[in-house]
């Protein structure tokens, strides 16, 4: 699934300030990066599966969430546990939000399938822009609070 990265911006007149502590920075910039990326995924249609349908149900063949597809000859196994996942990493002032499923693109992303749409599945893309007011805030929070603890 291609990953959703979050970005700072105009950030570079601080990072010059904060080179003289690049671990500090670091550590909170991340803490950032992962306060954002839980906001964003703890969201009913993304880490939290929207309601169960008919396609959750008998008769066979049913998809059993966290098990994988039921057949006359038994379960598939071949759950990947979406909403487990999810992955957040980081690269300096760059926060990816990613899922490791191999059907997630399908799911909850670009590629997402038409009917994933109508039983309730989200967009990761579409949650991170709406939430982006959110994600700015908790940046905004972090940087204040670095230059707070490092009395600049």
């Amino acid at each position: 699934m291609p990953d959703i990265g979050i970005t700072i911006v105009n950030l570079e007149p601080l990072l010059d300030a904060l080179r003289k502590f690049p671990r500090e920075t670091q550590k909170y910039l991340r803490a950032a990066g992962k306060e954002s990326g839980t906001a964003v995924i703890d969201t009913l249609g993304l880490k939290s599966y929207p309601p169960a349908t008919a396609a959750n149900q008998p008769p066979v063949p049913y998809y059993i969430r966290g098990r994988g597809t039921e057949t006359r000859f038994g379960n598939r196994g071949n759950s990947e546990n979406l909403g487990k996942q999810f992955n957040v990493s980081y690269e300096k002032t760059y926060t990816i939000l990613g899922n490791r499923a191999s059907y997630a693109p399908y799911v909850i992303g670009e590629e997402q399938a038409w009917w994933m749409t109508i039983i309730g599945w989200r967009k990761l893309g579409s949650v991170v822009e709406e939430k982006l007011e959110k994600i700015n805030t908790i940046y905004n929070n972090w940087v204040d609070k670095l230059l707070r603890d490092l009395k600049l």
